[in-house]
């Protein structure tokens, strides 16, 4: 008898002191096919009493199993509902819940009710029109999208409206990212771009932009998880703020390179018809209704067949100058070898002003040709032949000085290994602390993907070859300032990266990247205190150092075989 007594207050005590939290109703979805739950809810204003945590849905209590007494951001916990174990997941990153009663195809675009949900509860809801996106990657399982919101059920009334502090628009793009390995590749080439790039108008119109934004969100589709998306912004007339047209008079223009064509790598010029919205590979994107090629066909006439006199002596007066070499140096920078051509808008703010470059669908980068196989090629210049004309441009003022001066500014700057393999880690340690990339394998399991220290080190290996080529090639064997290259110890077995750090630091092993080492770490505050150890830790892991507080810390690693070396770094958050 005392023993019933005994187990019957056992079971009381824990159903008595479980903490149950309730998730707010539109912060989840479930896919019932997969039993998988995302839910964004703000963990951080939930209160855990130190018991077993059983999570309420829909007015049911479920508990967690392991007798979970604290949740955490981007953990995989499971319970059990309905005879059935449901793996249930915690995200920061927002939730986008597209619901339809059509399928989805390339054109035209389907009736669908779009709902956004961010962490801090914010709901964006309205009808949206939405259709496949892309050209390739149609092929792949997991689609890229293109929305634009309607006020009605046809899409003939349309509404703006602004996206995670992104721009007040109509028209979004939904990429799915399917050929990227750890799904950072375009985003971080955006990043970069959008840190060296401005409108030459900017006074004129300070809300105008080169470049778009980009949030990752997590998208189910008719209560079925898709995955991790990239929701961005468009390049269009809004996005530039080009100058609108009236009635009978062309201001603004915008043409997008589609095809790999003869004009669009200004090698040819075709004949052009001004009822035809497509000339030579290109689309006319602005104005729409009220076209005319000539001028964008004089331009091209322009480079291909002017002499060199008059084309060194005018090029400036019909591009912007400064334009065209950051859009050199960005797009071999990164090698985008997708870029030079097809994927290239060209534009202009006004009649009879510059036209400029704005690059498009950056995910061909850093090694990587289109469809994710590893392009390690890093001795040669993206180029077409507007820039191959430019390049020979030999003056003692020419685009040649302006190249190397601007290369030099940036060297010093923004591109050195460090610094963009720092923006690829922030991109990829806002995914991996969501837990987001594990999710997006259980949606698509064909999806490419690697480990992200291999990832990691072949980036940096090739970033560190590919900008020592750029240091030699821009640098057009001067006596001047000589190229700079990355302060690194010749002599060392291993490479610490980023440096300066924010959350996680990692290593390269320089001579053997396929040994399996384990290392024994000390971390050091500039006093002589050691602040952190970790002991065995694989090579081939990151190492947390988010608790640590900004400033200078010296790092030593001790590997199983014996070998020593230290390292000083600095955490800058």
């Amino acid at each position: 008898m005392n023993k019933l007594i005994t187990l019957f207050l056992i079971l009381l005590s824990t159903f008595s002191y479980a903490s149950t939290i309730e998730l707010p109703k539109d912060s989840y979805r479930i896919d019932e096919e997969k039993k998988l739950i995302v839910c964004n809810t703000d963990l951080s204003k939930l209160e855990f009493d130190g018991q077993a945590i059983t999570i309420n849905i829909n007015g049911n209590d479920f508990k967690v199993l392991d007798n979970v007494a604290v949740l955490k951001i981007g953990i995989r916990y499971t319970i059990n509902w309905e005879f059935n174990r449901y793996s249930i997941y915690f995200t920061n990153l927002p939730l986008l819940h597209i619901d339809t009663t059509f399928d989805i195809v390339d054109t035209p675009k389907v009736l669908s009710t779009i709902q956004l949900i961010e962490n801090n509860g914010t709901i964006t809801q309205s009808n949206a029109g939405i259709e496949y996106r892309g050209d390739t990657s149609q092929l792949y399982p997991k689609k890229s999208y293109e929305f634009e919101f309607w006020n009605d059920n046809t899409g003939d009334d349309t509404t703006d409206i602004s996206l995670l502090g992104m721009r007040e628009d109509k028209d979004w793009n939904l990429q799915a990212m399917y050929n990227e390995p750890l799904k950072i590749a375009s985003k971080s080439a955006w990043d970069i771009w959008n840190n060296i790039s401005q409108l030459y108008y900017k006074d004129k119109e300070p809300d105008g932009k080169t470049g778009i934004s980009i949030n990752y969100v997590e998208v189910f589709i008719n209560n079925k998880y898709q995955g991790l998306y990239a929701l961005s912004e468009k390049i269009d007339r809004k996005q530039l703020k080009l100058k609108k047209n009236t009635a009978d008079e062309i201001r603004g223009e915008l043409y997008k390179g589609s095809q790999w064509e003869a004009n669009t790598i200004y090698q040819g010029l075709d004949a052009f018809d001004n009822n035809s919205e497509i000339w030579g590979g290109y689309e006319h994107k602005y104005p729409k209704d009220l076209r005319d090629w000539s001028s964008f066909y004089n331009l091209h006439d322009f480079v291909i067949n002017s002499t060199s006199d008059d084309f060194y002596n005018h090029y400036n007066e019909k591009y912007d100058s400064q334009n065209l070499i950051d859009y050199f140096v960005f797009i071999n920078l990164i090698r985008a070898s997708d870029n030079m051509g097809k994927n290239l808008y060209t534009a202009r703010y006004n009649k009879n002003e510059k036209y400029f470059f704005i690059p498009w669908d950056l995910d061909a980068v850093f090694g990587r040709a289109y469809e994710s196989s590893i392009s390690n090629i890093t001795d040669d210049l993206m180029s077409n032949g507007l820039f191959n004309r430019l390049y020979n441009d030999t003056r003692t003022d020419g685009f040649r000085l302006d190249l190397k001066n601007r290369w030099t500014e940036l060297r010093s700057s923004s591109f050195t290994v460090d610094k963009i393999m720092q923006i690829l880690i922030d991109n990829f340690n806002q995914l991996k602390d969501n837990g987001a990339l594990e999710r997006d394998q259980i949606a698509n399991s064909g999806s490419t993907i690697s480990s992200e220290y291999e990832e990691f080190a072949y980036i940096r290996e090739w970033l560190t070859k590919r900008i020592e080529y750029l240091d030699k090639i821009f640098d057009f064997g001067s006596n001047g300032t000589p190229p700079i290259v990355e302060q690194e110890k010749q002599n060392s077995k291993f490479v610490l990266y980023p440096n300066p750090a924010k959350n996680y630091i990692y290593f390269v092993d320089k001579n053997n990247k396929t040994e399996k080492s384990f290392l024994d770490i000390t971390i050091y505050s500039k006093a002589g205190r050691i602040v952190k150890t970790i002991n065995q830790n694989p090579i081939d892991q990151s190492v947390f150092i988010g608790s640590l507080s900004d400033g200078n810390y010296i790092l030593n690693i001790k590997t199983d075989s014996g070998y020593k070396q230290s390292f000083k770094f600095i955490i800058d958050k």
